[in-house]
């Protein structure tokens, strides 16, 4: 009954593949950046967090940046609202934290092993767009 829809149906195709493509990322990340033995200890907890970072933290993205937009709309004295533009630093920093306490890293190897994530993702989001809103949002 669930599956019926088409649309439900492509929305969990692509979250299967977008949190297998975020876990490989992550997975090369730490077994470079930390260790191998790492990265083999580590395995079901990076699947865990590619399924975060995929699932969980655009919907907490958007709800920051209605918030932010909410906020900024009044106070935009120049005509402009930046302040929205604060979304992708806080999830930046939401990823960090995500990274160094689930997998348990130390704080240098957590910045870099998220600067990395988030670089191939902004890479892979150029090459394939369809990534970018497959949940209906996008920073």
């Amino acid at each position: 009954m669930l599956f019926q829809d088409m649309n439900t149906l492509y929305f969990v195709l692509w979250l299967i593949l977008a949190t297998v493509i975020v876990a490989l990322i992550l997975f090369i990340a730490v077994l470079v950046i930390v260790s191998k033995t790492k990265a083999s200890d580590k395995k079901l907890l990076i699947i865990l967090l590619a399924l975060i970072i995929v699932l969980v933290l655009p919907i907490v993205l958007g709800a920051v940046n209605t918030v932010l937009t909410t906020i900024g709309d009044p106070i935009a004295f120049s005509g402009t609202n930046y302040l929205p533009y604060l979304t992708t630093i806080i999830g930046f920093l939401i990823i960090l934290i995500l990274v160094k306490f689930l997998l348990d890293v130390t704080w240098d190897h957590s910045v870099w092993i998220s600067l990395l994530t988030l670089f191939i993702l902004f890479l892979l989001y150029t090459l394939i767009p369809e990534f970018a809103f497959f949940l209906g949002f996008r920073l």
